[in-house]
C-alpha cells in the first residue's frame, strides 16, 4: 500500500531530490509539494477513467428549471470531479444528454438533463492514497514531478521529459483498462453484495 508521502517522495525521486518525512516540515520541497498535490491529483483523476475512482450513484433533485429540453436539475456530486454519463434510474443502460451548469440562485454547480431519477457515473475525488491503483500512482507521481520540476530544479528539459513520461503512463493505463473491461455495477447491486 502506498501513502501520500510515498507519492510525494516518488515525485521527488523523479527529480533527483531527497525525500521528505512530512508535508508540514519546514522545507521548501514540502511546501511546494503541499501546494501542488491536490490540484495535480484532481487533474490526473479527471484525465482518465480510473476504475478505483469511478462510481455510479443517484443524483439529488434540486428544482425544475424552465428549459424544456432539460427539465430536471440535480446537485453535482459533492465528491465529483468529472461526471462522465447520466442514466435514468438505477438500471438505466442508455446514457442521457446532460450539461453541467452553474445556478447563481442556489450558488452551486448542477447537472441539467431530461433523465428522470438520474443516476450519474462519475470520477470521485479519492482522498485515501491506499485506494490508488498502481498505474495511477505512477502517472500521478510523474505529473507531480513535472509540475514541480521548474520550481525545484529550474530544469525545463527535465520538466518536458517528465511530461512525456506522464503521457506514456496514461496511455499504458488506458490500454490496461481496455483489456480489463471493468463494469460499474448499479449502486443497488453493490449494496446487496455488501449485505
Amino acid at each position: 500500500m502506498v501513502s501520500k508521502i510515498d507519492i510525494c517522495n516518488l515525485a521527488l525521486a523523479h527529480l533527483g531530490q531527497e525525500g521528505i518525512s512530512s508535508l508540514t516540515q519546514d522545507d521548501e520541497r514540502a511546501r511546494r509539494i503541499h501546494l501542488f498535490y491536490e490540484p495535480v491529483k484532481a487533474e490526473v483523476l479527471r484525465t482518465h477513467n480510473w476504475a478505483f475512482a469511478l462510481v455510479r450513484e443517484p443524483l439529488v433533485l434540486l428544482e425544475d428549471p424552465s428549459a424544456p429540453a432539460y427539465p430536471y436539475l440535480y446537485q453535482y456530486p459533492a465528491d465529483g470531479l468529472f461526471v462522465r454519463k447520466v442514466f435514468a434510474g438505477e438500471s438505466g443502460r442508455k446514457p442521457f444528454e446532460f450539461k453541467e451548469v452553474y445556478r447563481r440562485r442556489i450558488n452551486q454547480r448542477a447537472i441539467q438533463t431530461p433523465a428522470p431519477q438520474a443516476v450519474a457515473e462519475y470520477t470521485r475525488d479519492v482522498q485515501d492514497a491506499t485506494q490508488f491503483d498502481p498505474a495511477f500512482v505512477k502517472a500521478f507521481s510523474l505529473a507531480l514531478a513535472a509540475d514541480l520540476a521548474l520550481t525545484l530544479t529550474g530544469d525545463e528539459a527535465l520538466s518536458r521529459l517528465l511530461l512525456t513520461r506522464y503521457a506514456q503512463s496514461l496511455e499504458e493505463a488506458r490500454r490496461s483498462n481496455m483489456s480489463e473491461e471493468f463494469q460499474i455495477p448499479p449502486a443497488e447491486s453493490v449494496f446487496m453484495e455488501a449485505r
